[in-house]
């Protein structure tokens, strides 16, 4: 009987924090174990990473928490802002003076140790139950690749996104529950892999030992050998492989100094009388840069992630090759992204963006939800085309995706996903970002791997946000009127500032762009329904406007927009006359409108608001603020109006995908935000999916600094505002209004 079995995992090679910093990334410097009674342990500065490590065990539940406060504490304001370091509350354990963690080590056994460098996670990762005591060990090494996400799931087959490795261990092992495992990535190159071999397993989990490391999914699917699993590990001193490809024959053996060297791996996998082999080449010691450092499945036919290349049947087989419905995928060394523009005002004053809202697409080609009867339509194919025409006509300077963009029932392969939708900008070149709604995570990745899988790819401008407030994708983005000077997320360097100060340069912000994590599903029994931005997300929101905004004189302060997916609740406060049909959109009333002259709502409300019930100030907290001027939202498919709610413009992006819910006679549409001289002035449209791609619902949201507004220097409601205070306290206090609509936000 083992008295102490471990598992070590030593993560990177020589990889140096630098390259995690450069991708604007940090790394995790603390990790905390808590065990509580109930679901509720918490600690401030810190994320719970949401899944029980007892789970269905009947112990206590056991939550891992992670920061990544502490590594980029250096004053810089944008800086701070990032990091959540304002005003932080609670104790950091010493954070700041910590590199990030670099390896991880799970022992068990009660007196388990770990040699000179490794520090103790205080805590029993099976704590209240009758299993082993489990102790993790973390370690901070300079010269090693950070980690950078920390994720866990459930289930003896689960899987990770690409670029995550699996501590081999269960968490949960001998409490009779359920299987538990840490997944976790760095940034960074890799140690370069020196053997593959396959192993097929009746019944999971399919395992050698912990030397090697399993590939994220199996090789095969839909056949009787589903669980056949690739494996690969690096020994020290043997040469590199470097490419891979797959065979209906086995290939010649070259010798051992033969730079053409290829040796091959039967499958067991039997197609036509015919086994199907696994070949690859080695390389030479000195070809480092060239080697093979990670291998995946991807399901589909979607595009290869960047810097990964994909294994594929030799041409001159004679035989014909199986189609696998998937990809087997390698990545050679951890390559530089394409230098991401930045976000810069033209020389005439105007940037313009383009909202890409509920597009809802799936790892294989997806079905058509009410779509015109009049239109052919398959599904993703007609998504992706119009978002190229909408792509090649506006030419936008940055595109948002505002959520429900993986359409997570159909998704069992998100990352997939991700490469499909984000394919049309990235050919293009254009920075995108991406917000969550409530249908992206019920796939098969968390928004913690979502968010991580953007930020790998090229011109992405994603980003995780604060580990120590709810939510993932809490963030900023600054347009500035000139494109010097500039880091990737427009976060300076001091040497930059000295240049830029130099020319006499106009290097503060011109403009910001919030984005927020508007959540999924209530699990209130309160509030049930539509879950809501958060009382953190909404401080955090008033401290970076407050930090951002007190750099500028008062008739300086950069004008901004903020985008979210779930409508805050005031999106509902839509009378039965404050309608303006722009005339073209093609919508059909549902007998809640009336035509009207009136200016405070532009565009068709199609169905009902799909609203959370709890009211956390979110508005408030726009109105109070001295830049946000105008929100912009997804989740109600068939909505897309800009509702006038004192002062501010709550708009609709008007859903594109046509792999959800819409209506016949409503085309698909996407809205488009141009803002003009240097941020004074934001003109918005929408155009829809049809042979002109005709432009509706022109309007001006504002001109000037919010400091002239009438709304804001009287600090009351508009004059244009009909509302009772009787409906207004209801609605702050979380009141719904408004619900009875089509299915909103399916």
């Amino acid at each position: 009987m083992k008295l102490l079995i471990w598992t070590s995992l030593i993560l990177g090679l020589s990889s140096a924090l630098h390259l995690a910093l450069a991708r604007d990334i940090p790394g995790i410097t603390d990790i905390r174990i808590t065990a509580c009674p109930e679901d509720n342990c918490s600690i401030p500065g810190f994320r719970k990473v949401p899944q029980d490590l007892n789970k269905y065990s009947r112990g206590s539940f056991v939550h891992l928490h992670i920061t990544d406060i502490g590594q980029n504490d250096d004053g810089d304001i944008d800086t701070l802002i990032q990091s959540n370091s304002i005003d932080r509350q609670g104790d950091c354990h010493g954070a700041k003076a910590h590199l990030p963690i670099t390896q991880i080590a799970v022992l068990q056994g009660e007196n388990a140790e770990m040699g000179q460098g490794w520090e103790r996670v205080e805590g029993n990762l099976n704590d209240g139950n009758r299993g082993p005591v489990l102790t993790m060990f973390v370690r901070r090494d300079a010269d090693q690749a950070p980690i950078v996400s920390i994720v866990v799931k459930y289930g003896f087959d689960s899987h990770a996104a690409i670029g995550y490795d699996r501590v081999p261990m269960d968490l949960n092992v001998g409490t009779g529950g359920q299987w538990v495992y840490l997944y976790f990535k760095r940034v960074g190159q890799r140690k370069p892999i020196t053997q593959i071999t396959t192993k097929a397993c009746t019944f999971p989990p399919c395992t050698i030992d912990d030397s090697w490391t399993r590939v994220n999914r199996p090789i095969m699917t839909g056949t009787l050998k589903r669980y056949l699993y690739l494996f690969y590990k690096s020994v020290p001193g043997e040469r590199p492989i470097t490419s891979l490809n797959l065979s209906m024959n086995v290939q010649e053996e070259g010798g051992k100094d033969d730079d053409m060297d290829r040796e091959s791996i039967d499958t067991g996998v039997n197609y036509k009388n015919n086994n199907v082999f696994i070949t690859y080449r080695r390389g030479q010691m000195k070809d480092r840069h060239l080697a093979v450092d990670d291998i995946a499945i991807e399901l589909g036919s979607n595009p290869i992630p960047f810097s990964w290349s994909a294994a594929s049947f030799d041409r001159d087989a004679a035989q014909e090759a199986p189609d696998w419905n998937a990809q087997v995928i390698y990545r050679t060394g951890d390559k530089a992204l394409p230098e991401t523009p930045t976000l810069h005002f033209k020389q005439d004053g105007s940037f313009k963006i383009v909202q890409f809202a509920d597009i809802h697409m799936a790892t294989g080609p997806h079905s058509c939800h009410q779509a015109p009867s009049t239109m052919e339509c398959t599904g993703d194919i007609n998504t992706l085309e119009m978002m190229e025409r909408m792509l090649d006509s506006e030419k936008p300077d940055l595109v948002v995706y505002t959520g429900d963009n993986v359409d997570g029932l159909t998704s069992n392969d998100a990352f997939s996903t991700i490469l499909k939708y984000s394919r049309p900008v990235i050919e293009r070149g254009i920075p995108w970002t991406i917000i969550f709604g409530n249908h992206d995570e019920e796939g098969d990745l968390s928004r913690e791997e979502m968010m991580s899988s953007a930020q790998d790819l090229p011109y992405s401008l994603s980003q995780r946000g604060p580990l120590g407030i709810s939510g993932t994708g809490n963030y900023f983005l600054s347009i500035y009127a000139h494109r010097h000077g500039r880091g990737r997320h427009g976060v300076w360097s001091e040497g930059q500032q000295e240049v830029a100060d130099q020319n006499n340069l106009a290097e503060k912000s011109a403009f910001t762009l919030y984005f927020l994590d508007s959540g999924a599903y209530s699990f209130s029994l309160e509030y049930p329904g539509w879950d809501w931005i958060k009382d953190d997300q909404v401080e955090w929101f008033r401290q970076t406007s407050r930090a951002i905004t007190s750099r500028f004189s008062k008739e300086d302060v950069p004008n901004a927009l903020a985008f979210f997916h779930i409508p805050i609740p005031e999106y509902a406060l839509v009378e039965d006359n404050d309608h303006d049909d722009d005339g073209e959109d093609g919508g059909e009333d549902d007998g809640e409108e009336a035509r009207s002259d009136s200016s405070r709502m532009v565009g068709d409300k199609n169905e009902g608001v799909s609203t959370p019930k709890y009211n956390s100030g979110m508005f408030e907290a726009f109105f109070e603020s001295k830049d946000v001027r105008a929100t912009t939202a997804g989740h109600d498919h068939i909505n897309d109006y800009c509702l006038d709610h004192r002062g501010i413009n709550l708009c609709y992006g008007g859903g594109l995908g046509y792999g959800s819910y819409g209506n016949v006679n409503v085309p698909r549409r996407s809205r488009v935000f141009e803002i003009l001289n240097f941020g004074e002035r934001v003109d918005t449209w929408k155009r829809l999916d049809n042979e002109e791609m005709t432009l509706v619902g022109q309007q001006t949201l504002f001109v000037g600094k919010k400091s002239e507004s009438p709304t804001s220097r009287s600090g009351s409601k508009s004059s244009l505002s009909r509302l009772s205070d009787d409906l207004f306290e209801r609605l702050r206090q979380g009141a719904q209004y408004a619900m009875d609509g089509l299915g909103g936000g399916q």
